[in-house]
């Protein structure tokens, strides 16, 4: 899910509906979406993420080994007005592809098996400008981050396989990791956040606060939100 701050409006991948449906911001009950990206032409299958870039009001999916990139108006059966996809992109497949867009250093974010940072406007069977490849971003399963900064918050997963393992899914093994969109390479997080060996156990959602200084994330076992204050992070 990922939320327009410009036009106050809720995008929510479906992933049984092979679609991108934006709500309103003000949406409740059964409200039906303003606009519904569906159909063969945009190459959408079984969604999982999704993400947003208010500033050059562009919507990032992430799908098996590709990134599809659409206007924020788009709707209906549409084709992508641009697609990330190759096998010098390094992308991975399957469900653990995640996005997050800096808007001020034009770039495009994405996870599995690794970080990897694009050019935004990036198609094709395009290199990533670098790639964090550290044990951390290798299991980084979900991610944010602060275009104030430049920093990537990413909520490392590492007891996977998480949702085969059932010993991983409750062992103290996640983590938020934080990196910088200037890291390459085998580089540690600069920051651990929740763990490991702390508190977290089967992460599943992240996001932050930059006027309060906070992170906050979901956990699945502990069936909590938990946030945490993170000044040196911001």
């Amino acid at each position: 899910m990922a939320y327009d701050p410009v036009r106050d409006e809720i995008l929510v991948p479906a992933n049984h509906a092979y679609a991108i449906l934006t709500f309103r911001g003000d949406a409740n009950g059964d409200t039906p979406p303003v606009r519904k990206i569906h159909g063969r032409n945009t190459q959408i299958v079984n969604p999982s993420a999704v993400a947003i870039d208010p500033v050059h009001g562009e919507i990032f999916v992430p799908q098996n080994r590709k990134v599809l990139v659409f206007p924020r108006d788009a709707n209906g059966d549409v084709a992508p007005i641009r697609i990330l996809q190759g096998p010098d992109t390094g992308l991975s497949g399957g469900g653990d592809m995640r996005i997050t867009v800096d808007p001020v250093r034009n770039l495009m974010i994405v996870t599995g098996r690794g970080i990897r940072i694009f050019d935004r406007t990036a198609s094709g069977n395009t290199k990533p400008l670098r790639y964090i490849s550290s044990s951390g971003a290798k299991y980084a399963r979900l991610m944010t981050n602060n275009p104030a900064n430049g920093m990537i918050f990413a909520a490392v997963r590492a007891g996977e396989n998480s949702d085969e393992n059932i010993e991983g899914r409750f062992a103290l093994d996640d983590y938020v990791g934080v990196w910088s969109v200037f890291d390459d390479g085998d580089v540690p997080a600069r920051l651990t956040i929740g763990g490991p060996n702390l508190l977290l156990k089967d992460a599943r959602g992240i996001a932050i606060d930059p006027k309060n200084k906070n992170v906050i994330v979901s956990d699945k076992t502990l069936n909590a939100v938990l946030t945490f204050n993170v000044p040196e992070a911001f």
